[in-house]
């Protein structure tokens, strides 16, 4: 098979200057009652995003689909967790909240220090360009693979591989071969996470 990358184009943009904005903006608001019953309010909720609680091993131990826009209010008991350490993710289209908190026999903690956005990769193809542009503020590694289904049957081959490293806003243009049009897959790990995307040329 021919190579279906013909060109791989990375503008790497460093950006500090956006990170006490984009922080900014990451507050969030409990009520604490005895440290065990928490209510934990969100604030510009969208009808479809996701509530997670997770432990620290990634673990879902709770996860809620959002029915209702704008604040939002979720009480939890968290008395009978074991001691350790959890988050709460607040999962919208382009980013995740994520919301730490310590459980000490029953009683629990924050630490607004630590709570963190994490920005999702976006993927736009455009004829036979592929776009990928990611807010990556604490200049985390970023891994991209593209892969080609050689033969229509889910057997895909990598045809681009690269690591984008110490950058903060990431903006890429792939271009594939117009030659070698069919099925293809994206596949981006970041913040410890690996977001797959499908398109079709």
């Amino acid at each position: 098979m021919k190579r279906a990358m013909t060109l791989s184009i990375c503008l790497l943009v460093t950006i500090t200057s956006l990170a006490s904005s984009f922080t900014s903006n990451m507050s969030s608001n409990f009520d604490d009652k005895e440290n065990k019953e928490v209510t934990l309010t969100l604030e510009d909720v969208k009808v479809g995003q996701n509530l997670s609680i997770k432990d620290i091993d990634g673990f879902t131990l709770y996860t809620k689909t959002l029915k209702k826009s704008g604040s939002s209010n979720h009480t939890f008991d968290f008395s009978t967790l074991p001691n350790g350490t959890y988050f709460f993710e607040h999962d919208k289209s382009n980013q995740i909240k994520v919301i730490p908190f310590e459980v000490k026999f029953g009683n629990v903690t924050f630490d607004a220090s630590r709570e963190k956005i994490i920005y999702k990769p976006v993927v736009r193809l455009v004829n036979n360009y592929v776009y990928l542009s990611k807010l990556e503020l604490a200049k985390e590694d970023v891994d991209v693979a593209i892969y080609y289904d050689i033969d229509g049957n889910q057997n895909y081959n990598v045809v681009h591989k690269q690591t984008i490293k110490d950058t903060s806003n990431i903006q890429c243009a792939f271009k594939l071969s117009v030659k070698e049009s069919g099925n293809y897959r994206m596949v981006i790990k970041a913040n410890g996470r690996e977001y797959v995307e499908y398109f079709s040329l």
